[in-house]
């Protein structure tokens, strides 16, 4: 019953997350300033296809590609800038950090003493009833012997 629970909830989920998926297509105004690039595109090639002399024609390709470069260099420097934040200033004794690391290390001895003094009281609690059984036991022995004569 629970994997068919289960394998329901990933078909739901799945099919909303498939179905949120937005179609990426150009709106009319996208269309045309796309169509228009193409054609500023194919009118450049045209005009170099036009010129005759082959050096001239290398020269122009060459000067047209290092603006692109240079465009693209330049909008690649536009996205990379970051907001810069003020270096973190550091503390004598530290931060948050430090302080919760202080006092998980306090409670760790803490409780650590106290295990230890416990375990201490246990052994001589233990250690004074052994010697009291001790005592006990020769002394019943002694009184039997006693008994007898």
């Amino acid at each position: 019953m629970k994997a068919i629970f289960f394998a329901i909830g990933l078909l739901a989920v799945s099919a909303v997350a498939f179905a949120e998926e937005e179609k990426k297509e150009l709106t009319e105004g996208g269309r045309e300033i796309l169509n228009q690039l193409r054609e500023l595109r194919k009118e450049e090639e045209d005009a170099l296809a036009a010129i005759e002399d082959e050096k001239e024609k290398d020269l122009i390709a060459t000067i047209l590609e290092k603006e692109e470069d240079e465009a693209d260099k330049l909008e690649e420097t536009e996205e990379s800038t970051r907001v810069k934040r003020a270096a973190r200033r550091r503390h004598r004794r530290g931060g948050r950090r430090a302080a919760a690391r202080r006092a998980n290390r306090r409670r760790f001895n803490r409780r650590l003493r106290r295990n230890r003094h416990r375990a201490a009281r246990k052994r001589h609690a233990h250690a004074r009833r052994h010697q009291r059984n001790l005592r006990r036991a020769a002394a019943k022995i002694r009184r039997r012997q006693h008994r007898r004569g």
